[in-house]
């Protein structure tokens, strides 16, 4: 072949592969799949499967879907479980709603790129309402088992959102912040309008979880599945307690960021609103504190298991669009040995006593000991710097939790004993107490000399009488009261006029039933709290509390015997049964503490739809239960 005849002929072949690379690209960019909105590690990525022909179909009998083998005779009305589930008796809403609620027996398909947002909500509020919509938008994309299904002819063309906000000034969540909320569905020829409408952009979210709820994925529509919305529905809603936390420990076992946004996923759809970070411990000091980065640098595991300012700022942020605050615990004066010990070299003297300190079982309740000296006045200055801090990085304003239990008063009667300060006390609870009494003092000086007006410290001996009248005010002091519900604690703080956050740890405390982790000393607590323990513990009605002095509750996760790759199921589905318990807060038979067939059925679903959002949720039960609904109890 001459020269010119071989170069023609590479020309041609190189302008074919042209041709070609450029309509392999049109097909991938053309191609329409669900979109992710937000990103992080473990979000819904789509697994999707072939359609296989029905083997089930289930009836609506008696207001209970009941199983049925699919016969011929039943091809012309199959019906998958989800819709008969969504159609048939029970709401599928988790929390249960407070208000009235009206949900139509039909339905119609529709597919996530007909659904538009319309409102007209301006001011900060505006970004925010838009960032929950796309998270919203995501729980519906998630659902999806089929890609192809945006190709088929669904019965409506468009689906919009209207929302309305009252008060789109209101960008920060307080306990007085509106979070009630209303949606009303309905079908106007061939559109679906979804009306939220709530006083505040924290209600709105929640009125768009709702919706969401009222969206699943039908197996069996035409054309191997699609997805379904209620024709019509109203529902009236709003929470019966401001404070709905869940505490996660990173501290003896670190837990990524994106982890964490696992956690905020789950929380923001089960409608709990503040996540307790405890953050730091005896064990380690992941936190980067720019002033002092001695406290990372000795306190953590390793270089990459740290959280930067930017990472701990942007999941605030991720979590207030999410209708989520984020309280940040630095416990002291207890709980506080490595990442302390650095204070010799840097010429402030001891931060920290016992440290390390062997045996351990007589200087801490769990190795490794350590709390901070209270008779170093360089302890004060940097508590005031590192709080100033932790404000800052939170922007929490209202609320702020210093921890201040299990102090162990033999740790400093034994290393401050020479000492002259020491020695002016009789009793070392009193040392306690001052060094509470300075800790809020420098709290209020960290925030601009402006008192914090609620101030949360764990329940202790300091919350005692006669200790706690002389030390923690009860104008702005709230006690998160966590020893177990039969003991005194919480209704003598209720007698002496405390307001409470409840976290009885026969209850609520998720961490334990799960054996010892060390052969001496007490190392564990049990037994397993099932889902139904967390739900059933109404202490206010059980023990007769006055509910205008309860703050809320918390559930809490220590992590000695949890990390990241086991947090999913520790927490859910049981934090959200505590989460209906503080939203809903349903009622109680305290003759049998039964647990209706209702409720077993919505947290079942609601333990799916978390599942379907990337949460490893822990199964409630077999799949046979699932499908042959009130078989199983």
């Amino acid at each position: 072949m001459k020269q010119g005849d071989l170069r023609r002929a590479l020309m041609v072949v190189t302008l074919l592969c042209a041709v070609l690379f450029l309509y392999l690209y049109w097909q991938q960019t053309s191609r329409q799949e669900p979109t992710l909105i937000f990103n992080y590690e473990h979000a819904f990525l789509p697994n999707y499967k072939k359609p296989q022909p029905p083997q089930w179909t289930w009836e609506c009998v008696n207001q209970r879907c009941e199983r049925r083998h699919v016969t011929t005779s039943h091809q012309s009305k199959l019906q998958s479980l989800a819709t008969c589930g969504m159609l048939c008796g029970s709401m599928q809403l988790w929390p249960q709603p407070t208000g009235p609620v009206t949900l139509g027996s039909r339905a119609v398909s529709f597919n996530h790129l007909q659904m538009e947002l319309m409102h007209g909500v301006a001011g900060p509020a505006k970004a925010m309402l838009e960032q929950a919509y796309r998270a919203f938008n995501d729980s519906v994309v998630s659902l999806v088992q089929r890609a192809e299904y945006v190709k088929d002819h669904p019965d409506v063309k468009k689906f919009i959102v209207k929302v309305t906000v009252n008060h789109p000034e209101i960008v920060r969540l307080k306990l007085d912040t509106s979070e009630g909320y209303n949606v009303v569905v309905k079908a106007y020829n061939d559109e679906i309008v979804a009306n939220v409408t709530a006083k505040t952009f924290f209600g709105a979210r929640h009125g768009l979880e709702t919706l969401s709820q009222l969206i699943w994925w039908d197996e069996y529509a035409p054309g191997g599945g699609s997805l379904r919305v209620l024709k019509g529905a109203t529902v009236q809603d709003a929470p019966a307690f401001p404070y709905r936390g869940l505490m996660v420990d990173t501290s003896r076992n670190f837990m990524s960021i994106e982890t964490l946004k696992r956690v905020l996923v789950a929380m923001a759809a089960s409608k709990l609103n503040v996540f307790h970070w405890h953050i730091t411990d005896s064990q380690s000091f992941p936190l980067v504190v720019p002033g002092y980065p001695e406290f990372s640098r000795t306190g953590s595991y390793s270089p990459d298991m740290t959280y930067s300012p930017e990472e701990v700022r942007g999941l605030v942020e991720f979590a207030r669009l999410r209708g989520i605050r984020v309280l940040l615990e630095v416990d002291t004066p207890a709980h506080a040995g490595n990442g302390w010990t650095w204070g010799p070299k840097a010429g402030l003297g001891e931060l920290a006593v016992c440290v390390n300190e062997k045996p351990w079982n007589i200087y801490c309740g769990e190795p490794p000991c350590g709390q901070l000296n209270p008779d170093n006045p360089a302890v004060y200055t940097v508590l005031e710097n590192l709080y100033k801090y932790l404000l800052d990085l939170s922007g929490e304003r209202e609320i702020f939790h210093i921890g201040g239990d299990e102090v162990n008063l033999e740790c400093w009667a034994q290393h401050l004993q020479k000492n002259v300060v020491a020695n002016n006390y009789t009793d070392l609870h009193d040392l306690w107490g001052d060094f509470t009494l300075k800790a809020i003092s420098r709290l209020q000086q960290a925030n601009g000399g402006t008192k914090i007006p609620h101030v949360i410290v764990w329940s202790s001996k300091l919350s005692q009488r006669p200790y706690i009248s002389k030390y923690l005010d009860k104008s702005n002091v709230v006690v998160q009261s966590w020893g177990a519900s039969q003991w005194t604690d919480t209704p003598d703080l209720i007698a002496d006029g405390y307001r409470v956050i409840l976290s009885h740890v026969d209850a609520w405390y998720l961490d334990c039933g799960f054996g010892r982790w060390r052969e001496t000393g007490e190392a564990a607590c049990d037994p397993y709290r099932p889902w139904q323990t967390v739900y059933s513990h109404r202490p206010w009605q059980q023990f007769h509390l006055p509910k205008n002095q309860i703050m809320g509750g918390e559930v809490c996760l220590w992590s000695e015997q949890v990390d990241e790759s086991s947090l999913d199921a520790r927490l859910w589905p049981r934090a959200a049964a505590f989460a209906e318990r503080v939203w809903t807060d349903p009622q109680l038979d305290l003759a049998t503490f039964n647990i209706h067939e209702d409720v077993y059925t919505r947290l079942n679903t609601h333990r799916d739809r978390l599942v379907a959002r990337g949460i490893g949720a822990e199964a409630l039960w077999p799949q046979w239960c699932s499908q042959n609904p009130g078989m199983c109890l």
